[in-house]
């Protein structure tokens, strides 16, 4: 039995998911799990340097340095609380946290942050890291990476699938019969919007159950105006983060702002996350058979319902599926630290548009 850990801070910034996974002759099974907030000083730099998109080179060093250290404690409390030892992980994959992603143009790139090599010395464990970089390096998106772990999980030979991962954006594998390579792309927005407008207007973190947004009316103009953002009308491979959907976003739509109410926008938004799922749904050449939802947006039974309605598919979740659908990203870069260190290429052309194989993420290694 081979052990791996998967450590990820996601676009919605609230903390750290730490999971030991075991992975033999072709099983991947969830051994343990650790969530840990991030300290309120490195929370509050993430938002910052995220939604801001500037920051001193002196401050990129800082909140480095000390993601790595929080992302180190996790997973040295997640070692602690399991029967295993340092000795049995084989190595760690800890995708950081982004804080930059530009898919187009002359320079794409994309920077994810928590120092590896730190994350190895604190350890002892190798770590690999920086997943995207060399995709968008082949030309691809470098985004989203969930349809690896998606196909492993959840594809079926007789049916055709589409999972979706609501975070802080949503993104969409379609995997199963007729997809014998996952094809995955964002979606748009998911919890970003939703969580940055309840904060806003109730000093609430997030809109819990939906039950904000379900009390309001969802305004049809401007849902259509929402939806003819450019990014809806791309085609994939595609992706986006909070660098695009954030409250400057809103400032397209002000002067519809100003006749609306603050929970007819949530309803609005809502509908959003919604309507663009089942849109990219509807674009498929193949007839997709089920839907299954899964991360923090999934706990929101108003968006989850909406989802139904717009693709007009049973939707269920993850966790119905016999999948924590919490913990499915995590398992996710435990699972790309052990295809890298087995040395095993990862096909991403269909996802992310990168023009070959490739060995997917950096190794620091230690020993």
């Amino acid at each position: 039995m081979s052990y791996y850990i998967g450590l990820l801070s996601g676009t919605s910034v609230d903390g750290i998911d730490a999971a030991i996974v075991s992975i033999q002759a072709g099983q991947i099974e969830l051994v343990l799990t650790h969530q840990q907030a991030f300290s309120s000083q490195l929370r509050t730099d993430l938002q910052h340097i995220i939604s801001s998109q500037s920051l001193t080179l002196q401050k990129l060093s800082e909140v480095d340095s000390l993601l790595a250290f929080e992302f180190s404690q996790a997973a040295d409390i997640l070692i602690q609380n399991s029967t295993l030892e340092k000795k049995d992980i084989k190595a760690i994959g800890s995708h950081g946290q982004t804080i930059f992603h530009q898919p187009k143009g002359n320079h794409a790139n994309t920077l994810q942050i928590g120092s590896a090599h730190k994350i190895a010395a604190n350890l002892g464990i190798s770590v690999v890291s920086q997943f995207r970089n060399l995709d968008m390096a082949y030309g691809g998106q470098g985004a989203p990476l969930a349809p690896i772990i998606h196909q492993e999980l959840f594809a079926q030979q007789d049916f055709n699938s589409a999972i979706i991962n609501l975070g802080g954006i949503a993104n969409i594998s379609l995997v199963g019969k007729d997809y014998p390579q996952p094809i995955g792309f964002d979606t748009g927005p998911a919890n970003c919007l939703l969580d940055e407008w309840i904060s806003i207007h109730q000093q609430k973190d997030y809109d819990e159950k939906g039950q904000w947004a379900a009390q309001g009316q969802m305004q049809k103009e401007l849902l259509a105006q929402m939806l003819a953002d450019d990014y809806f009308q791309q085609s994939a491979p595609k992706s986006t983060g909070r660098e695009y959907f954030n409250y400057r976003w809103y400032e397209n739509f002000k002067e519809q702002f100003k006749t609306c109410s603050a929970v007819d926008i949530q309803a609005t938004l809502a509908h959003l996350v919604a309507a663009s799922i089942a849109q990219a749904i509807y674009q498929q050449d193949h007839q997709i058979d089920e839907v299954i939802v899964m991360g923090g947006g999934a706990k929101n039974t108003f968006v989850k319902r909406l989802i139904e309605e717009y693709s007009q598919i049973k939707t269920k979740t993850s966790t119905e599926m016999g999948r924590d659908g919490d913990w499915i990203e995590a398992m996710l870069f435990a699972y790309l630290a052990y295809k890298r260190v087995n040395n095993e290429k990862i096909s991403l052309q269909s996802i992310t548009g990168s023009s070959t194989a490739l060995y997917v993420g950096d190794v620091v290694r230690v020993g």
